[in-house]
């Protein structure tokens, strides 16, 4: 048996979804570790989102992501709710991003940076390096959950905004509209995927629950999730919280709580999802 290594790249919004993140390296990773030790697979994860340490605006920040995923396209793990996320402009992309990413200049002040992540994942742009081009294929597995939205009607005004687009009216209208649209592209392009014999990229997708406790603080969470982070990675985050937290909802007091997918606990459905795909990578290992 030949020993693997393999990376779970996860990206999402994160600022709304610190909860999930923080399930992930608690109860998920750890578990995922532990039952990968006997088939001889070493696992890691890295944080997109987080692949450097710079503020959301930062114009390296795409550049980051790209290269962030193209490190290792065996796993993309995204989560999403009903936040559309941060929309960069020309202004937070640099030369360096549009030289090696080209394609981008298309969608650059129409997609979120999440959606271009995910476009990046699944279908990929064209990365020129050394002046050549260098064909990507789709990420082999990508898993996509989704969470529910029936938590809304326990949030304040303050809370409601920051989780389900900040804006009201018609802006706020369009912004669901585009969330709905981003979701359904990730299903067309399954389909797209299943039609195809030759291509061996697979789609997951669940939807899951979520319940609001407000007696969890978001920055007790966050905090939570970057040090465990740290830990795995070797990365030294003491900062994190300093530099991030401004970006988190400004009523920090309460925070998503009890994660439930199909009755079951989120966290066991997803170490379930990605033990059955690393079974679909490596069958060897399991035999």
């Amino acid at each position: 048996m030949v020993k693997k290594k393999v990376t779970f790249m996860i990206n999402s919004t994160f600022y709304d979804m610190v909860a999930e993140y923080d399930c992930f390296v608690n109860e998920v990773f750890p578990r995922v570790k532990e039952a990968c030790l006997d088939h001889d697979i070493e696992v890691g994860f890295r944080d997109v989102a987080f692949s450097a340490k710079t503020l959301p605006a930062d114009d390296n920040i795409l550049l980051q992501d790209f290269r962030c995923i193209d490190e290792d396209r065996t796993f993309f793990i995204c989560f999403r709710a009903q936040k559309l996320g941060w929309r960069p402009d020309y202004h937070n992309i640099n030369k360096i991003t549009v030289n090696e990413y080209p394609e981008i200049i298309s969608f650059i002040g129409n997609v979120s940076i999440t959606e271009l992540a995910i476009m990046h994942a699944l279908v990929p742009f064209e990365r020129i390096v050394d002046g050549k081009s260098v064909k990507m294929q789709p990420a082999r597995h990508s898993l996509f959950y989704f969470r529910n939205s029936d938590y809304l009607k326990d949030l304040n005004e303050n809370q409601f905004g920051f989780y389900a687009n900040e804006s009201n009216g018609e802006l706020k209208e369009t912004q669901d509209l585009e969330i709905a649209r981003a979701k359904d592209l990730i299903y067309y392009i399954r389909s797209q995927f299943e039609k195809d014999p030759e291509n061996n990229a697979r789609i997951l997708i669940r939807h899951y629950d979520a319940e609001w406790d407000k007696d969890l603080d978001t920055c007790e969470v966050f905090l939570d999730y970057t040090e465990r982070y740290s830990e795995i990675s070797g990365r030294q985050l003491d900062d994190f919280l300093e530099i991030h937290k401004d970006y988190l909802c400004p009523d920090h007091v309460g925070c998503i709580s009890n994660l439930t997918c199909d009755g079951r606990p989120f966290s066991d459905v997803m170490f379930d999802d990605i033990m059955n795909e690393l079974k679909i990578e490596y069958p060897e290992n399991f035999e």
